[in-house]
């Protein structure tokens, strides 16, 4: 881009004195507002000197062009940062989505909780201060037959503070084949050096045995084990189980560790779940600590959660790195409305993911053809729809295997038009995400909620009607 075109770029006081931008200008927004425009500045100056100057670029058009981004800047700020998400993917506990729904009660009581004054650390009896979060740990600790429980911020933090709760800086005794990664770039070895122990890796990637274990113990040397939940390993393959772990440890006297992943308080073999113990079953086999996840298949929001001996929760609550990983007021809410429904015995309808899991094909069809008959009189000519069987995952880390049967209601069309019209769905407000491949642009029903079919009636409606126009 010539000189030239570049002086034409109005400078940021000129801008801040536009009619559009000047009402803007409070005493409050005034300074994040001016480098708002300072930063729109700078990406259009750059912008210019990368493209070709044709002698049509005008002083006029460039104020216009960057008040009109300023305008939409200010709008997009001041607006809720996270979008509501339609979820016709299929997968039931969508990590980049947020993974569980909170059931009703959880939002109810985290909201009471945000509004008012709790008793967080407060012994009302006694008036004086009390336990972060006992009560809703005491009520963990019963679901799952656990002498003691503790809430923490996220299953990485549990796993960490049991470690270093109980090993020191000692050696941790774990499978090759468990050694896993857990997510993003997070991995297993990564968290377990951060402990400061040293750790210890026996067996093989495909094969461990109880001896392998029992050669490698050493005087207060603990003992992992960690559920493989985002992959499989089939064929020549051994693995020692969490019973037999626990036999060995309560013959040689040493601490037995258990990463169960997801927390699980119900069984959910029925549904096509059968990779997972539930907690209470694990607390029984023999592992002294458990740690999980409450926003998987448990069915809340993000928190860690120990469960096990007392005397080694007691350690965890005692150490000074708790502090660091405890949870507020809103997240124990949350959790306590979750923990609330089990105790109640109406978790597989009050809790969403659940629920979602529960659902028979029957259920879905009928909500498929149910959003194929609100729409279809508005599909795109040439465009064809039908409801196709399909497999849904869990999803979040939480099964590998695991397979539920679905209905998607999948549209057919040019492939360019069904992919400009995911982009549109997921630029609306609620967004939509669906499956798009070569079959066609599906929306699967087994992870939308019935509440949301409106929304997404609505949405594949106002997409077409915006490809239609051409915006």
């Amino acid at each position: 881009m010539s000189d030239s075109v570049m002086r034409h770029l109005p400078p940021v006081g000129q801008l801040l004195e536009h009619p559009d931008i000047a009402p803007l200008l409070t005493d409050a927004a005034r300074p994040w507002v001016t480098r708002v425009v300072q930063r729109l500045v700078d990406a259009e100056r750059k912008r210019l000197r990368k493209v070709k100057d044709d002698g049509t670029v005008t002083r006029d058009d460039l104020i216009h062009g960057i008040v009109a981004r300023i305008l939409t800047r200010h709008e997009q700020l001041l607006r809720p940062t996270l979008k509501r998400v339609v979820n016709a993917t299929g997968v039931l506990v969508h990590t980049n989505l947020g993974r569980s729904l909170y059931p009703e009660q959880a939002v109810e009581w985290l909201s009471e909780a945000a509004r008012h004054n709790v008793d967080l650390e407060m012994d009302l009896e006694t008036n004086r201060r009390g336990h972060r979060g006992r009560k809703v740990e005491e009520k963990l600790a019963l679901l799952t037959g656990a002498e003691d429980a503790l809430i923490v911020n996220n299953n990485a933090s549990a796993f960490w503070l049991a470690v270093r709760a109980t090993a020191g800086t000692g050696r941790v005794i774990l499978s090759r084949g468990e050694v896993v990664a857990i997510g993003g770039s997070f991995r297993m070895n990564d968290i377990l050096d951060e402990t400061g122990c040293e750790l210890v890796e026996v067996g093989t990637t495909n094969r461990t045995s109880v001896e392998d274990y029992r050669k490698a113990l050493t005087p207060g040397a603990v003992v992992l084990k960690v559920h493989r939940s985002n992959f499989a390993v089939k064929g020549f393959a051994e693995e020692a189980s969490l019973g037999d772990l626990a036999d060995l440890c309560r013959e040689t006297g040493h601490t037995l560790i258990y990463d169960a992943g997801s927390g699980q308080l119900v069984d959910l073999h029925p549904f096509g779940l059968d990779e997972h113990h539930t907690l209470a079953d694990d607390v029984a086999t023999g592992a002294d600590l458990l740690t999980c996840s409450g926003d998987k298949l448990f069915g809340g929001g993000q928190a860690g959660m120990a469960l096990g001996r007392r005397d080694l929760v007691d350690a965890m609550r005692s150490h000074p790195m708790r502090r660091v990983l405890r949870v507020d007021k809103t997240t124990l809410a949350a959790v306590d409305g979750v923990l609330t429904h089990y105790l109640a015995g109406d978790h597989l309808d009050a809790v969403p993911t659940l629920h979602l899991a529960a659902r028979t094909v029957d259920e879905l069809q009928a909500l498929a053809e149910r959003v194929l008959d609100a729409v279809s009189s508005d599909a795109p000519s040439g465009w064809t729809a039908e409801v196709v069987t399909g497999v849904a995952q869990v999803g979040g880390g939480c099964s590998a295997e695991a397979e539920l049967p679905t209905r998607m209601l999948q549209w057919r069309g040019p492939h360019a038009d069904l992919e400009r019209c995911h982009l549109l769905l997921r630029r609306g407000d609620p967004a939509v995400l669906a499956r798009i491949g070569q079959s066609g642009l599906a929306f699967d029903m087994r992870s939308v909620p019935e509440r949301d079919l409106d929304i997404l009636s609505a949405a594949l409606c106002t997409a077409w009607l915006e490809m239609k126009e051409g915006i």
